[in-house]
């Protein structure tokens, strides 16, 4: 038996046509099925899970549950993310303060560093630092010349005109060194810039949660905090002696 193709594709095409202008006509026509109520009796459409007939007032009772479900779900997320935008909010407060009241560049630096893993929950937190001027004390986090892994991530952040860097966690090369024995767990992080007045440095954040620090995610509360601790530690630095 020979099909005509061109008869069945006539005949798709009118079909199509006529779906689409029974669909028009019943958006432009809302009250419808309120002048011919009738018709909602008759009218049955396949359920989509159990394959039996229901009524279209049954279907559209559906649709409207589903929709209200999905609306409920996304109405819980935003209110989930408000309130860890709120948590959020409060600690990077305690931290600016912790920031205006610190009196030493000691003080800064180590309550920055106590503060990222205790408030934040962080599992790494690694400051590297170069450059002059350089507090007339040591300090393990500052570098004496040049430094691959530094210049590496600083040149990254140039990159993104200074904005953080964050997504999987760095390479174990760069890990290590940073974080020492807790960089086994680490599987994300965020790198953030620190230099001013001549001073070249890095925040490094770390976490054991890799979609802690994804590299789609928002970088505005990374970047204040990498502006406190920039402008604590600035305070209080002073030109070394030549």
């Amino acid at each position: 038996m020979t099909v005509n193709k061109q008869s069945a594709s006539d005949s798709a095409g009118r079909t199509g046509n006529w779906e689409e202008a029974v669909t028009r006509f019943l958006v432009d026509t809302p009250d419808y099925f309120l002048r011919h109520p009738e018709l909602l009796a008759t009218l049955a459409i396949p359920h989509p899970e159990a394959g039996r007939a229901v009524s279209l007032v049954e279907r559209q009772v559906k649709v409207l549950r589903d929709r209200n479900e999905s609306m409920a779900r996304e109405l819980k997320d935003l209110i989930q993310i408000a309130r860890d935008n709120d948590q959020l909010g409060e600690r990077l407060q305690r931290f600016a303060l912790a920031m205006i009241e610190s009196g030493s560049f000691d003080e800064a630096l180590d309550t920055a560093q106590d503060m990222l893993r205790q408030e934040f929950g962080l599992e790494g937190v690694a400051v590297r630092l170069t450059g002059n001027p350089r507090p007339p004390f040591p300090r393990p986090e500052f570098i004496d010349g040049e430094d691959e892994l530094l210049d590496g991530l600083l040149m990254r952040l140039v990159e993104r005109n200074g904005q953080p860097l964050c997504g999987a966690a760095l390479p174990d090369a760069a890990l290590e060194p940073l974080f020492g024995a807790q960089a086994a767990g680490i599987h994300s992080t965020a790198v953030i810039e620190l230099g001013r007045r001549g001073l070249r440095g890095v925040l490094v954040l770390g976490s054991h949660d890799p979609q802690r620090f994804r590299s789609d995610m928002g970088t505005v509360y990374l970047a204040r905090v990498g502006d406190l601790l920039r402008s604590a530690l600035a305070r209080h630095l002073v030109t070394a002696p030549a």
